[in-house]
């Protein structure tokens, strides 16, 4: 809600919508190849595939890397949720106070077991998804949106792509990258169904996200701008209800989903340093969780309060920016090594097949 659309609408003249529909291919085609390569690996998360296939020292580092690339998503997002609730509710109050509570929240919530992880994420999903899908539809047929700056935008899309706009596009489509741990869950059997919905709903969403504030603020005011997304709601009122400012309802449901993004993140981020423990093994329905959890997660907080300590909003955009290349090149890594790891057990069952074939001559 803050990182893509405010990094698409800088580059909204130069590159943004031709980045948008690179990514809706590349994104698709990537959670396509990377849902298909993780059902090869059924019970394993991505951390036990690289210590099965991986010498111990390359296995580490690179868990290591997976780690900071996910706790400083969750770091950013928590720190993106705390200004925007200050800034929005109470300007006065201390800053710090917005951040140690969802600091809190997350560290908790991060320390469950992969199973209450999910569960989690399905209940705030099937709670938040017909609010978003309510504020996005009453965005789009909006008397106030300004349809012509829409299309001024897209005649842009004969502009060269810019690699900074294409990585915030294809970010949309990474949600396939829950996998690293949450397909320790799944089954041999088992098989993810309805896939046609990742193009057809983050496409929606990408679309949605950068052209409504357009069509809300004008093509040049719109980049002025920080937390576009929580104006553009705010330039929105309900007719019905108690509820007089969408801003209020948006604020709501921005506030459980930065809790389910941190929650997520930070999770993934234990899993792959817990990994890292040569007798580490994976318990996604562990109950009650171990030590370790907590301390893990405990480290993750101290870090968020740490960054928000350094960070101003010049330096923040400069490290989101930074993430969203790191995490184009990683998911990249990351399916390469799958595609790897895939061909080399292929191969393996081929040659043992034949052996096991051969009757004892005994």
């Amino acid at each position: 809600m803050i990182f893509v659309p405010w990094t698409l609408l800088q580059h909204r003249f130069n590159g943004a919508v031709s980045a948008i529909g690179i990514a809706i291919v590349y994104g698709t085609a990537l959670a396509y190849l990377t849902t298909f390569l993780f059902s090869k690996f059924p019970g394993l998360g991505l951390a036990d595939i690289l210590k099965a296939y991986l010498p111990r020292g390359l296995s580490v580092l690179l868990n290591l890397i997976g780690a900071a690339i996910w706790c400083l998503a969750g770091v950013l997002v928590v720190y993106a949720y705390s200004t925007t609730i200050q800034q929005f509710f109470n300007p006065d109050m201390n800053p710090y106070l917005f951040l140690s509570l969802m600091t809190l929240a997350g560290v908790w919530g991060s320390s469950r077991s992969t199973r209450t992880i999910q569960f989690a994420q399905e209940i705030l999903l099937l709670i938040c998804a017909p609010l978003i899908i309510m504020i996005l539809l009453k965005a789009v047929f909006s008397p106030w949106l300004d349809w012509n700056a829409i299309r001024v935008t897209a005649g842009y899309v004969t502009n060269p792509p810019s690699f900074v706009a294409f990585c915030a596009a294809s970010f949309v489509f990474a949600g396939c990258n829950t996998l690293a741990v949450v397909n320790r869950l799944l089954p041999a059997e088992a098989r993810i169904r309805f896939k046609w919905i990742i193009p057809i709903f983050c496409t929606f969403f990408l679309l949605v996200s950068f052209f409504i504030p357009i069509g809300f603020h004008g093509t040049v005011a719109v980049g002025e701008y920080l937390y576009v997304w929580s104006v553009t709601a705010d330039s929105m009122i309900m007719e019905y209800g108690f509820v007089y400012r969408v801003l209020f309802l948006f604020l709501l449901l921005y506030t459980a989903l930065s809790l389910m993004f941190a929650m997520n993140t930070w999770h993934t981020a234990m899993e792959f340093v817990k990994a890292c423990h040569p007798k580490s093994k994976p318990q996604p329905d562990q109950y009650p969780v171990g030590p370790a959890n907590w301390w893990i997660s405990a480290v993750f907080g101290v870090l968020t309060i740490a960054y928000a300590l350094w960070s101003n909003e010049e330096r923040n955009q400069m490290v989101n920016q930074n993430w969203l290349i790191a995490q184009v090149f990683t998911d990249l890594l990351t399916v390469l090594l799958l595609s790897g790891f895939a061909f080399r057990k292929k191969r393996g069952q081929r040659r043992s097949a034949p052996a096991a074939a051969v009757p004892d001559s005994r």
